[in-house]
């Protein structure tokens, strides 16, 4: 019950399909055999339950998703939800990996089927005695063999287990031939799938945003000239000459294709990311598809050196910004601090500006009132100042001990004016200096409040005022019945609610009218 050697570029659910035409038998009794389970669904290229696959085979459950699934591709595009989808596939919860990759997010509009090639199915018969399913094949929108220049063919997968003896391409299919464009993109694509699969490299989305800044689609402001963007991207899709258009732009003015993809905030199909990756590595020819290491994952201290480094070279702060994938005025604190010289605009901040700021920074003063002295932004005076890690400590400590005196003044003030106060009274007028206290003051807090007190309940109903109201009602209702009415006979006439039986207690004045009622009578 092994599963058999993996062909080069072989599918998982090939493999799995070919093992369970070898051993001849029925799909629910191998589903049983293999996954406990003879209603588990098999996914063609997000296949899950790699846990219990790699018992019957000579790889471990990591190597089977690296190398025989498209999850690589997923959570290189979905960095955040990594744990989530390898957990699905290794376990056998392939429904919460699938949920994880966004396909119902990005609203695909075709039935799930299975790509072959007509012929390499002719070459791997030639070659290995079978045809196989090939992985590089079942990336989405990819319609073109990455071997041959031919178009790829779909066969749908309906029945819900996926699988059925001998289901492997077919070889009675004649090839036809695709466009150049779209072979290029099925080589890109492929050669792209086996970088990721071998590094955990995850996407970033500002390395497109860098390589457009450096095509000319992004304004010196930062904002993307979307017009032209558009209109090119989508002039470059048309050359693929693909029969479905639903993972390419609608049209020329498809604006929120581009920006969902560039906004890094909306769950999108990697193959819109792949196909703009492609579209500039066209343009720019020298940039290597490779994905880079993101900077954000860098260490710290590698992220400084490369900085100190483009700085020296001359580079400007908005460059080396872009580079590392930092702020510009992340670069400009750390050439401030390390004392590196760079060309600021305006000229303003001279040396004896910069020791004013940090001599009036060293007294106390407000970082708005050092702005007026000096007559530069506050902005610029908290990044002169946030060059002194020691300044910085201190003036925050500075903060904390104003801090604490004025919020102690203000609710020893609160007290003497209110000294009936109870502490709700004094948390809600002094909201902000309660909670602070509270935090880092507690002790001193709880010597000035006052003690708390019980809570009182307040009756829901005012038996004083009910006692008066019954007494001209018992009056009316005792002289229509000539005054022979029973306290219980009353009371129902009152409405039944007790009042004058187990509550007669409470209502003197009513008791003490039907007492002098009844003597009358008598």
């Amino acid at each position: 019950m092994i599963l058999p050697l993996a062909f080069p570029d072989e599918i998982l659910f090939s493999r799995i399909v070919r093992h369970l035409t070898l051993t001849g038998m029925t799909s629910e009794h191998y589903l049983s055999t293999v996954f406990e389970n003879h209603k588990v669904t098999i996914h063609p290229y997000l296949t899950a339950g790699l846990s219990q696959l790699s018992e019957f085979s000579l790889e471990s459950p990591v190597e089977l998703m690296n190398e025989q699934t498209l999850a690589p591709l997923f959570i290189h595009f979905l960095p955040s939800y990594q744990s989530t989808i390898s957990s699905g596939l290794v376990s056998s919860n392939a429904a919460y990996a699938i949920r994880a990759c966004q396909l119902a997010s990005v609203k695909e509009k075709e039935s799930l089927s299975i790509k072959f090639c007509p012929q390499c199915a002719i070459e791997n018969i030639q070659e290995f005695g079978t045809s196989y399913w090939h992985r590089s094949h079942q990336i989405p929108g990819i319609e073109s063999c990455y071997k041959h220049q031919v178009w790829l063919v779909h066969l749908p997968l309906v029945e819900r287990s996926k699988l059925s003896h001998g289901f492997l391409p077919q070889v009675d299919i004649s090839p036809k031939q695709s466009s150049s464009l779209s072979y290029e993109l099925a080589k890109y694509a492929a050669s792209y799938l086996n970088c990721v699969s071998k590094n955990n490299q995850s996407f970033n989305v500002k390395d497109i945003i860098t390589k457009l800044d450096k095509l000319g689609f992004v304004t010196k402001d930062g904002y993307f000239r979307r017009k032209r963007l558009v209109e090119d991207f989508y002039q470059f899709t048309q050359n693929l000459a693909y029969q479905s258009q639903h993972l390419l732009p609608e049209s020329s003015t498809d604006f929120r294709y581009v920006s969902y993809l560039l906004s890094g905030k909306v769950s999108q199909h990697p193959f819109k990311y792949l196909l703009l990756e492609f579209w500039l590595s066209k343009h720019l020819p020298c940039e290597e598809h490779n994905e880079p290491v993101p900077e954000d994952s860098a260490p710290a201290e590698l992220l400084e050196s490369k900085c100190i480094t483009l700085l020296n070279q001359g580079e400007s702060m908005a460059s080396v910004g872009r580079l590392i994938g930092k702020s510009r005025c992340y670069v400009k604190a750390l050439a401030l601090r390390l004392n590196i010289p760079v060309s600021l605009k305006p000229k303003q901040i001279t040396e004896d500006m910069k020791s004013k700021i940090m001599f009036l920074a060293r007294k106390g003063f407000h970082r708005n009132a050092i702005a007026k002295r000096v007559g530069i932004s506050v902005g610029s005076v908290e990044q002169q100042i946030s060059t002194s890690p020691e300044l910085v400590q201190w003036r925050k400590q500075c903060r904390h001990e104003s801090k604490r005196r004025r919020y102690k003044l203000q609710i020893t003030r609160f007290i003497q004016r209110k000294p009936k106060a109870i502490r709700q009274q004094i948390k809600s007028s002094c909201n902000a200096a309660f909670f602070w206290l509270y935090a880092y003051e507690k002790p001193w807090l709880e010597s000035q409040l006052p003690k708390a007190q019980k809570q009182v309940a307040k009756p829901r109903v005012d038996w004083q005022q009910r006692d008066a109201m019954l007494v001209d009602k018992v009056i009316s209702i005792m002289q229509q019945h000539n005054n022979q009415l029973s306290r219980t006979q009353l009371d129902k006439r009152l409405g039944g609610h007790n009042w004058l039986t187990k509550n007669k207690h409470k209502l003197p004045r009513t008791l003490m009218t039907y007492q002098s009622l009844l003597k009358e009578k008598r």
